[in-house]
């Protein structure tokens, strides 16, 4: 089942996605580290601030929701859902699989994103000292606590065949994310919506997003737990959502 998904995403659009986000995000940084080395004078430190913000609360979630549309798009056409729903194969197979291929190109955003950085704040701005290991450390984390989010968007693109409509659905929960990680009365939402996972992932140790927090135990193994019981709770809705579906 691995194997036939893996082949599904070789000529797919995915690696496009997962290729201009991060880029896109590198290219901000910079730009905007460039016009204000007066305000930003932190070095690495506001210059990878400068990358995740806007990466962190909006980028790379979308970028998950664009990617498991992308993954289940082929299903949805000609008789592939049939063709799922009679194999031999467990369901829970299906399920796994999908959420795999969709974190592989997950896991490439994020090498780009780290390796963009690290090569534009070297060659481009010229940054001194030491690459900073913890940005590199945080870019794969992130990929960790992205799998509630990849699950919910693997759920939810499985269940609609529309493209279009499970990314916008992951737009409003980055809009919301963004609510629970910047408003303290919402603080607790941050361990529950899978898009403010992502945020505050991206941002541990950012010296823009308030309250952040650092990587240490007490800030890391939170959101590593909440990852782990959302993609727990995730993973069986699937499977039941599959087993109620009937052939198209």
């Amino acid at each position: 089942m691995l194997r036939a998904e893996l082949l599904k995403l070789r000529r797919s659009a995915v690696w496009i996605i997962a290729l201009v986000l991060p880029l896109l995000a590198v290219t901000t940084g910079t730009i905007n580290l460039a016009n204000n080395r007066e305000m930003l004078e932190n070095g690495w430190a506001s210059f990878t601030s400068q990358v995740t913000l806007f990466y962190g609360l909006l980028f790379f979630s979308l970028g998950i929701g664009l990617i498991a549309a992308t993954a289940w798009r082929v299903e949805h056409r000609g008789t592939n859902w049939n063709l799922l729903l009679t194999t031999s194969r467990r369901p829970l197979a299906l399920v796994l699989a999908k959420i795999a291929v969709i974190m592989l190109p997950v896991a490439f955003m994020q090498a780009v994103l780290v390796a963009g950085t690290l090569i534009s704040g070297t060659l481009a701005l010229q940054l001194e000292g030491p690459i900073p290991w913890e940005f590199v450390l945080v870019g794969g984390l992130a990929v960790l606590t992205a799998l509630p989010l990849i699950a919910v968007q693997s759920l939810l693109s499985m269940l609609v065949r529309s493209f279009a409509a499970p990314v916008a659905v992951c737009l409003l929960g980055c809009v919301l994310g963004i609510a629970a990680v910047t408003s303290h009365a919402l603080r607790p939402l941050s361990f529950v919506l899978p898009q403010a996972i992502n945020t505050r992932a991206l941002n541990l140790g950012s010296t823009t997003l308030a309250g952040s927090g650092g990587l240490t135990p007490g800030d890391v193994l939170p959101l590593l737990a909440a990852a782990t019981v959302l993609t727990a709770l995730a993973v069986p809705l699937t499977l039941a959502a599959i087993r109620s579906i009937k052939l198209r």
